[in-house]
């Protein structure tokens, strides 16, 4: 699910149109006359990915998309569709359907990807999978940008730890422990810094991501029934303190000469009032830490990019996720990736071509990138136009596609009936898993610099008042470093 903002202005930022015209000539080349199968998402964001790539010159795609989704559906004479039906509890098992119904796909849709590309000269353009074994080939045809195995084990949370120590890094304490319950219940007691810890599964099943493989495991709370849940997806459990701070991410992009290193960005991370599980809510620009966590936060993503680069011979991409905790920024994740928080920072570049650049560099194309070139145009976008609010996937269907202006009174939202008296406004439609929910922000919303997950607990507050949704309550984390 990606970040929905309004429209952005075109760009007038000199680097910015710098950098656009550069980056357009610079892929031209690359796409022209090439014939792509999109698949891995929904066909609204497929439809989107590929009229990007149109503007190469590509031919005629195939999206093969596991949901509809809310949006502008691509006309017959655009691309070919199919939509594969897959259900799941939550979007991890949902996606995990999905990589299972790319890897046998019904005859019916493979021969009509084979009758489109008859000379199977098409690559697969698929954006993230949760497991990538045996997922170098899907529907015949190769994938252009494939994760090798070196790459995707980055993600794995019991052993991004050590690739922090030979670093240097520094993180929070922690525990990699059989998933014995014994074993993880004493781990916790030994690191608990007074608000409980969090366990995170191993990748035996795959890689999990949105909080899914996350179980907060709270003071006075033994974590049997987290244990539980953990132990039948995982071998290992990585058990660390809960860190009170704001959730907070780092983006980059490794070339072969260098890496352009970005501005943090605000995880939109929600805490129910019970129970083991966290809220993961979208990312927003929003937010500024302090201008020294910012610096370490951007040199820390530049040591990770050349050591990235030096030790797996990386490209593409990435993301550290982390806590700006009282101490400063630590680490808990690395995704060998474009994370969420990508689409949030680069919302104000109009056509700029991001996504096809990070395909290239991943798939190795011998290009001239000018990294400094792209991180200058990235900050001045991502600094002077700040975007997102939050989003969410419902359990509960929401069938109609709705905006909703909101606006002030007092701590919540209210409806307004007349948009020029919005601060916000509330976005609804269907998803495979039943709905989403998608917060967006104006200018007089929050001065620059706040966080915004606030706010999201505020729009959440209203959606189960006003159309029944039932998320109940939520806090949102405390910036600890003002």
């Amino acid at each position: 699910m990606e970040a929905t903002a309004s429209p952005p202005p075109t760009p007038t930022d000199p680097v910015i149109e710098e950098a656009r015209d550069y980056y357009h000539n610079l892929l031209a080349p690359v796409f022209r006359g090439r014939k792509f199968l999109h698949v891995g998402g929904l066909a609204v964001m497929l439809a989107s990915r590929a009229r990007g790539l149109a503007a190469f010159g590509t031919e005629r795609p195939f999206l093969l998309a596991h949901g509809r989704g809310t949006g502008e559906m691509p006309a017959p004479e655009e691309a070919e569709l199919a939509v594969l039906s897959a259900g799941g509890d939550g979007i991890i098992d949902h996606l995990r359907r999905s990589e299972a119904a790319l890897r046998q796909l019904p005859e019916t849709v493979q021969a009509a990807i084979d009758a489109w590309d008859p000379d199977r000269m098409a690559r697969t353009l698929c954006g993230f999978m949760l497991d990538e074994r045996g997922a170098d080939v899907i529907a015949g045809r190769r994938r252009y940008a494939h994760r090798p195995p070196a790459w995707t084990a980055l993600e794995d949370k019991v052993r991004i730890d050590a690739f922090w120590d030979t670093l240097g890094v520094r993180r929070a304490p922690s525990r990699i422990v059989a998933a014995e319950c014994g074993a993880v219940q004493k781990a916790a007691r030994e690191l608990d810094r007074g608000m409980g810890t969090v366990w995170a599964a191993d990748a035996r099943s795959g890689l999990h991501g949105g909080a899914e493989g996350l179980r907060w495991v709270r003071p006075g709370d033994d974590g049997s029934e987290a244990f539980e849940t953990l132990a039948a997806i995982a071998d290992r459990v990585r058990v660390m303190p809960f860190l009170e701070g704001v959730p907070a991410s780092i983006h980059g992009m490794v070339f072969p000469d260098g890496v352009a290193v970005f501005r943090p960005v605000e995880l939109i991370v929600l805490r129910p009032d019970a129970g083991d599980r966290l809220l993961y809510a979208g990312c927003s620009n929003w937010f500024d830490p302090r201008p020294e966590d910012r610096q370490a936060m951007r040199s820390l993503a530049r040591r990770v990019g050349d050591a990235l680069r030096s030790s797996v011979d990386y490209r593409g991409a990435f993301t550290i996720d982390g806590v700006l905790a009282e101490e400063g920024f630590l680490p808990t994740e690395l995704n060998a990736r474009a994370g969420a928080g990508l689409g949030t920072l680069t919302r104000g570049l109009g056509d700029f071509p991001l996504t096809p650049l990070c395909w290239a560099a991943a798939e190795g194309e011998a290009l001239d990138y000018r990294p400094s070139l792209l991180e200058r145009a990235v900050l001045a976008s991502a600094d002077g136009q700040r975007s997102g609010g939050g989003w969410t996937v419902t359990p509960f269907e929401l069938r109609e596609h709705g905006t909703l202006a909101l606006g002030r009174d007092g701590d919540d939202f209210v409806e307004r009936k007349e948009q020029d008296e919005a601060v916000a406004s509330l976005v609804s439609g269907s998803n495979p898993l039943g709905g989403f929910l998608s917060l967006r922000l104006t200018e007089a919303a929050l001065p620059t610099g706040s966080p915004a997950a606030p706010e999201m607990v505020r729009a959440l507050r209203f959606a189960d008042r006003r159309i029944g949704s039932a998320f109940g309550p939520l806090t949102a984390a405390r910036n600890a470093r003002p």
